[in-house]
């Protein structure tokens, strides 16, 4: 492979789901000053998410206030997206079966405080001038620019209202915004998708065949999510033949989840050459969700596996919480082994 210098390239770094489970914002809750918390959570990962230049994640879960809940209907508190910030995430996607958990206020709501954190987004809008005037999210580098756009199959049993948008899986939409992208000049385009059926640890013939879609119409690469589960991913082939990586799902970046395989995600990084515009690296990290207690409440922090192997003395986990690390490890490697690890 050709090995092109870190100054020529840009790099992307996905992380999966980003869920809110009670739990979770119960652990991330400080008695003595009534105060929220989720620093904890990613300090482990930060260093693999500020050595890119970007940083994406699915936010699943709305920012909707008080009160807050869990499933089936999420509300977060402000400071999960503040934790998110401070690690170096840039972009996130909010189309998702539960972005309209808690409805219209919920999701207007969500995006304010998106905005109010200089968030760039991509998914769900207050209206159709906000969709056009910020969608899809172009990033520029190095005289590169890359466009994310996001999508999902669907927002469970509830319905957008007006004037509020969600992007939902519709080709001929998808089509006008790739053709607007043309339009622009963008370099590099990546498709987020939330689709797929959950807990399955392969993808479907529909993800396939939407897929190649993308891929014939000129997507560059493409991110899922939804299944809960680290997925398979494949390379396609689009216009002139150009490789096109799909990642089926990421699974779970951090949640309450603690079965087999739903225990953790995968970190993508990727690396475009600024000069000729190609994709020349796609790698990955398993990551896992430990949950820790402390004074008999949880805690929550993400684990890269290599640096837990590396440095297991440091992490101090219980047998049963080091074979649970282990096999999800090896389960993610066993159906990424098509990818490159990050190092």
């Amino acid at each position: 492979m050709l090995v092109i210098p870190p100054n020529e390239t840009v790099s992307l770094i996905f992380a999966g789901d980003v869920m809110g489970h009670s739990p979770q914002y119960k652990a991330a809750y400080n008695a003595q000053n009534k105060t929220f918390n989720y620093d904890i959570c990613f300090q482990s990962v930060k260093s693999y998410i500020q050595s890119a230049d970007f940083a994406v994640a699915n936010l699943e879960v709305p920012i909707a206030g008080q009160p807050y809940s869990g499933y089936p209907n999420f509300s977060s508190p402000d400071e999960l997206l503040d934790a998110l910030k401070k690690v170096g995430f840039k972009v996130l996607l909010t189309a998702n079966n539960h972005v309209l958990d808690r409805g219209k206020a919920g999701l207007e709501r969500t995006i304010k405080q998106l905005d109010k954190r200089n968030f760039l987004h991509a998914g769900s809008y207050i209206d159709i001038n906000q969709r056009d005037s910020i969608y899809p999210v172009v990033l520029e580098s190095k005289g590169l620019r890359v466009a994310i756009l996001n999508c999902t199959y669907g927002t469970n049993a509830h319905l957008v209202s007006n004037p509020n948008l969600v992007n939902y899986i519709d080709s001929t939409e998808i089509l006008n915004d790739i053709e607007d992208l043309n339009k622009l000049g963008v370099d590099f385009k990546i498709m987020t998708v939330h689709w797929g059926t959950e807990y399955e640890l392969k993808a479907n013939q529909t993800q396939r065949i939407f897929a190649q879609f993308l891929a014939n119409h000129g997507i560059n690469l493409i991110i899922g999510s939804h299944p809960h589960v680290v997925q398979n991913a494949e390379i396609l082939y689009g216009k002139d033949s150009v490789q096109v990586p799909v990642i089926y799902s990421l699974g779970n970046y951090i949640s309450n989840q603690r079965q087999q395989n739903q225990d953790g995600g995968a970190m993508v990084r990727i690396d475009i050459d600024a000069k000729t515009k190609l994709l020349v690296k796609t790698s990955f990290l398993p990551v896992w969700v430990y949950r820790g207690t402390l004074n008999g409440d949880y805690q929550y922090h993400l684990i890269p596996t290599k640096d837990y192997f590396e440095k297991s003395t440091f992490y101090k986990l219980s047998k049963k919480d080091s074979l649970s690390l282990s096999f999800f490890d090896q389960s993610t490697k066993k159906r990424l082994s098509n990818l490159e690890l990050l190092k």
